[in-house]
Formats: C-alpha cells, structure tokens, sequence
C-alpha cells in the first residue's frame, strides 16, 4: 500500500478541486491542523501537475 502523502491547507477553491479530481481529501488533525492529504506520491505529482496547468492557462502560456 502506498504510503500517504500530506501538504498545507489551501482556502483556494480551485487546489480543493484539483485534490478532489486526485482522490486526496482535507484532513484535520487532533490538534485542530488542517492540512490535505492524499492517497499516493502519484496523486500528489498529479495534483501538482493540475496546477501547473491552470496556472499556465491563466497566463496564456498554453
């Protein structure tokens, strides 16, 4: 089983639907710490890769 990957929370709507398309999902800690997880390396390559894109969209570059 892969081993679970974590990033920092964003308020951004457009990261939580890219962590939706991946299959991550927003986690909050005992201590009250938000912060995204997901379920593989490759999903947050893949998450990663998403915003990479839009955000070359949204300057033009693709």
């Amino acid at each position: 089983m892969a081993k679970t990957i974590t990033a920092p929370f964003s308020n951004r709507r457009e990261d939580q639907q890219r962590l939706y398309k991946v299959n991550g999902s927003i986690v909050i800690d005992k201590n009250g710490r938000t912060y995204f997880s997901f379920p593989s390396m490759d999903a947050y390559r893949e998450w990663q890769q998403l915003g990479t894109e839009a955000h070359q969209r949204k300057v033009g570059a693709l």
